[in-house]
């Protein structure tokens, strides 16, 4: 794990997690000094991929002389969709939670078919068998797989209206088809940084992209987490919408420039 001061101003703790998309070697691209000894209480970013118990990361990194740029109540207010949909139920598809697995009849008497099932905080990958359910017979075969899932089984069900969404060229093997969707980062209110969700194909391009950042503004300001990623697209009936929130310590880069960010990063952390 690397523990390392960007351009004196604030500390990342970071470890490679093997996945290009979130990956980021500070060192190669700031000037980065490692502190034997840390004074007081530094602001602190962590890039540790996913965090298993925040709030004890939390304790520890403060214990250490360093302050996680978000709070474990705010960690949770950007990461669980129970904490942050309240907030946010105007700008993103209806949705239900549960704690368990809902039976078939409890979905149709808040949905139709196909409904989107994901957990409380990620899909298992954008599977499609395990996203986009298309009626009582693929639930009841997803479920299954839903137990069995290593990702989505210690998640809290949740259960969403199917919206379709405006497509765009180009696939991803064992994903759900891209659409346009877009990542933004947002440090205390302030975009950062935005790019296509869908790296992986053709890019992609929208004449009122301010439309959807618009939204993602507003969502961010609701919310008050100091460093969010918002996830927004458009809908195939032409709206914006809020797609997924996450604490952007946990979020991978997308289409988005990483040095680029990371330079809006230190300039506000200068504002």
């Amino acid at each position: 794990m690397n523990v390392a001061r960007i351009e004196r101003k604030f500390f990342v703790v970071s470890d490679e997690v093997g996945v290009s998309a979130y990956d980021f070697n500070f060192d190669l691209h700031f000037a980065c000094d490692h502190p034997y000894r840390i004074e007081g209480e530094s602001l602190c970013i962590l890039r540790v991929g996913p965090i298993e118990d925040y709030a004890v990361e939390f304790k520890e990194k403060l214990e250490m002389g360093l302050r996680l740029v978000n709070s474990p109540d705010e960690h949770s207010r950007a990461s669980e969709l129970e904490h942050w949909y309240p907030y946010l139920e105007d700008l993103t598809p209806r949705t239900r939670i549960f704690d368990k697995l809902p039976r078939v009849e409890e979905i149709e008497s808040y949905f139709q078919w196909p409904i989107f099932m994901k957990g409380s905080r990620q899909t298992s990958k954008h599977n499609p068998d395990l996203s986009i359910i298309q009626s009582r017979e693929h639930y009841a075969l997803a479920s299954e797989r839903y137990r069995n899932d290593p990702i989505l089984h210690w998640q809290k069900p949740v259960i969403r209206e199917f919206v379709p969404l405006m497509p765009v060229a180009g696939s991803v093997p064992g994903k759900i088809n891209p659409s346009l969707e877009y990542r933004s980062f947002w440090w205390h209110g302030k975009c950062v940084g935005w790019g296509r969700y869908w790296y992986q194909v053709s890019p992609y391009h929208c004449v009122d992209l301010e439309a959807g950042l618009a939204v993602a503004k507003r969502a961010a300001e609701r919310l008050k987490v100091p460093f969010l990623v918002v996830d927004f697209a458009k809908t195939l009936d032409g709206r914006w919408i809020v797609i997924e929130c996450n604490d952007a310590q946990e979020s991978g880069y997308a289409g988005i420039p990483r040095q680029a960010l990371w330079q809006q990063v230190l300039t506000q952390v200068d504002a």
